[in-house]
């Protein structure tokens, strides 16, 4: 006979761990305190329920001797059990329902919000209702009785602040809840043949009864995922970041009880507009999804900032206008950062940014203002520093400044890529400074080489864009200095467009020397990596690796490529290598 603890060795604990192994790049702190907490909840509400459901009924369990120890009518490993299919739901769950931004799953329209609300509400109070009836001690429907004027309140209460999340994502939600349900109704079926010698006929109840809490797990992880999207999305109404406290968890509770539509639908809005701005973006697309949800967000909007900034100012709209637009944009961080004492002087709690935006409405477009207004609202944890290169860069660009040597070089990168490097690890202190005070006193260090991390991907950009460069925009970024015949190669790059008369072993002896550039600065930059918190270390790792499969699809070209890519399978082949075997020697 199968004891109990010998049902969870063979068929629970395998299961959780290989779950754990896939998951393992994408369970950070945010994870294991949701799956901690739901779990903690789970017991409290399960066990009094199964004790006097035993008491009274004398439910189907394992004989004395398949169990270590009874408390209160219920064998030890039944406590073990709710743990378990906690973890092991939850696990199965991330698979499939992280890869969307909460914010895109909140509903603004009150009328469909309150429908959605309260027709399955009014059903499970029905529904309770009836269990109550028929939870007649002694009769046969007391266990059918029993699930439903249990399960029915808490249901209720998790879809009154998160039925209109979870009905948004229905899809990933039903395969979350049916994997597991179809494979601990097999478990239990196993164990109902083991213990009482019949065909393993599973009782209708048994399998309600693991659908029900399977539902009552994945639609807690929804209520969890909706209040910790409603923090990062509106940061004036919850001012708290991520820390294991009662202020942290009373904040998610009034988020979780919060209705979307309650709330300024604008700045999902402009979320919305900065995700579709990034939609074409190939290296951004498939790093998006290796960042929780509050990095993710951040990450969102200030990529898409950076996207339309460039876009703005690459254009062939005439000079003027271009000019025009780089003053506003100068003004505006002026205004932003108006308050700030030095360089990189941050605020630690969020704060409302008072901006003139009638002077912008009548130069920028819809989607720039969008872009603009997205970035005021996460400003208050950024410095001024890397915005004012930012624009100090487009200014080179429109100035068509020649980069003359390497110095030169160094500076523009700086400029235009180191610069989002630093605002990309201002994001993750900001994430993480709760509880995480080595990052903040590495600030200096990590914001140096975040700038080298940046300055390397940049120039395996421009090692990549030569032709289109000069074709396009009529602009070179290879220094003058290096260059075999310095005017006649720059007549032909930025005068006449002609890129491919300069011949192919020129064009790609340019290129390497823009690779070792970058192979440089990356090799003096990953040392600080493992500086960053662990469950970031694959995720950034990744980012940075793509760009090194980029520098493979150059140099393997027997040709000098017009614009280097990477195929899908490759880039998810680079992910994978990076998150679950490259990333170890970091973490370890």
């Amino acid at each position: 006979m199968l004891t109990y603890i010998g049902a969870h060795l063979s068929y629970t604990l395998p299961v959780i761990g290989v779950l754990t192994l896939i998951t393992r790049p994408f369970i950070n702190r945010l994870e294991i305190f949701k799956i901690g907490f739901i779990s903690g909840l789970a017991v409290i509400y399960t066990i009094p329920w199964y004790s006097y459901f035993v008491y009274n009924h004398g439910a189907r369990t394992y004989s004395p001797g398949a169990v270590l120890a009874v408390v209160g009518n219920v064998p030890v490993e039944e406590y073990m059990f709710v743990v378990m299919q906690t973890v092991l739901t939850s696990l199965w769950a991330l698979m499939f329902v992280q890869w969307s931004t909460p914010c895109l799953n909140f509903n603004y329209d009150k009328r469909s919000y309150q429908l959605i609300r309260w027709i399955p509400i009014s059903l499970l109070t029905v529904v309770t209702a009836v269990g109550y009836a028929m939870a007649v001690r002694g009769q046969e429907t007391f266990y059918l009785g029993s699930i439903l004027c249990w399960a029915s309140p808490a249901i209720a209460i998790m879809w009154y602040g998160a039925g209109n999340f979870f009905a948004k994502k229905i899809i990933p939600s039903s395969i979350a809840i049916a994997g597991p349900t179809l494979y601990m109704c097999w478990i239990d079926r196993m164990a109902v043949s083991d213990d009482n010698n019949d065909s393993g006929k599973l009782a209708p109840e048994d399998a309600l009864f693991v659908f029900v809490t399977n539902l009552m797990v994945v639609l807690a992880g929804s209520s969890y995922d909706k209040a910790y999207g409603m923090i990062v999305t509106y940061s004036l109404d919850f001012p708290h970041q991520f820390s294991v406290s009662c202020r942290f968890v009373r904040q998610m509770l009034r988020a979780f009880m919060t209705s979307e539509y309650a709330t300024p639908s604008a700045v999902t809005q402009d979320i919305k507009t900065s995700i579709k701005v990034l939609s074409t973006s190939n290296a951004f697309g498939t790093s998006n999804y290796l960042f929780h949800a509050g990095i993710r967000l951040d990450l969102i909007i200030l990529y898409a900032f950076c996207r339309v900034t460039d876009e703005m100012f690459d254009s062939k709209s005439d000079e003027k206008k271009k000019k025009l637009k780089l003053e506003l944009s100068k003004q505006f961080i002026s205004e932003v950062f108006a308050d700030r004492k030095s360089d990189y002087d941050v605020k630690k709690t969020p704060q409302e940014v008072k901006i003139d935006w009638k002077k912008y409405e009548s130069e920028f477009t819809d989607v720039e203002l969008s872009s603009y207004r997205a970035v005021s609202r996460i400003a208050f944890f950024l410095p001024r520093k890397p915005f004012e290169e930012l624009f100090a860069g487009y200014q080179w660009d429109l100035e068509f400044t020649l980069v003359r040597n390497e110095k030169d070089l160094m500076l523009y990168t700086t400029y235009v890529a180191g610069s989002i490097g630093a605002m990309c690890l201002y994001v993750i202190m900001y994430r993480y400074g709760n509880d995480m005070n080595d990052l903040v006193d590495k600030a200096d260090y990590l914001t140096k080489h975040a700038y080298k991390i940046g300055q390397g991907l940049q120039l395996v950009n421009i090692a990549r864009d030569l032709v289109s460069d000069s074709e396009s925009l009529g602009r070179c970024y290879f220094p003058a200095e290096y260059m075999d015949d310095e005017k006649e190669d720059l007549r032909i790059l930025c005068k006449e467009k002609n890129p491919r008369s300069l011949g192919n072993k020129k064009l790609k002896k340019y290129s390497s020397k823009m690779i070792q550039l970058a192979n440089k600065q990356q090799f003096e930059s990953m040392g600080a990596i493992k500086y960053l918190p662990q469950d970031l270390i694959g995720s950034v790792l990744a980012s940075t690796e793509m760009y090194r499969g980029l520098i493979k699809a150059i140099q393997s070209c027997p040709t000098y490529p017009t614009r280097a890519s990477l195929p899908k399978l490759s880039k998810l082949l680079i992910v994978l290598n990076t998150l679950y075997i490259k990333s170890i020697q970091y973490i370890f």
